[in-house]
């Protein structure tokens, strides 16, 4: 089932604006691993012209995601635009992430797969419940180390001290 198929068919010249209400049905095509329970709303404008069609879609709403290491599910909010280029030409091939040739005969494009990257795109690597996200930017705070490798120049000077004395004449011989 397309969710966002749009008749170009009949459509003049000019700039022209769909909406559409996206659900849980919208994943039914489409893995369930990156997010879950979409709510969003999907507003596409048209810019048609004799040669391409520029579409702009701009997506709104929320996304449930499970957090990385409490494993509780949360809604992520969603704020995404994007825009699409569909060129009219000879064989229909995707030329790159925001162009894609369609023959002249086509009478409908559909936006399924562009809004299910956009929102897959959004979703941050590191995904934390907004509660342990407020506790982890007050632990990142300046002057906090967790580990560092370098010692102080107090503990290095002791160890030369304690040094073996048959390495220090291999050194001294060295440096003559």
């Amino acid at each position: 089932m397309k969710f966002t198929e749009i008749k170009i068919s009949g459509l003049k010249e000019g700039k022209h604006s769909f909406h559409f209400d996206l659900d849980s049905r919208f994943l039914d095509d489409f893995s369930r691993e990156i997010f879950d329970k979409p709510v969003l709303s999907a507003d596409v404008i048209l810019h048609l012209t004799e040669t391409m069609i520029r579409a702009e879609l701009s997506l709104t709403g929320q996304v449930q995601l499970i957090c990385d290491r409490s494993g509780d599910a949360f809604m992520l909010p969603v704020n995404q635009k994007t825009t699409y280029f569909l060129k009219f030409g000879e064989k229909e091939e995707e030329i790159s992430d925001e162009l894609c040739t369609i023959s002249k005969e086509r009478t409908a494009v559909e936006f399924d797969q562009l809004v299910y990257d956009t929102v897959a795109l959004s979703v941050p690597l590191k995904k934390l419940h907004p509660r342990l996200a407020e506790s982890e930017q007050e632990d990142e705070g300046e002057g906090k180390i967790v580990y560092s490798s370098s010692g102080s120049e107090t503990e290095s000077s002791e160890k030369e001290e304690v040094a073996d004395p048959r390495w220090q004449k291999l050194k001294d011989l060295i440096h003559k």
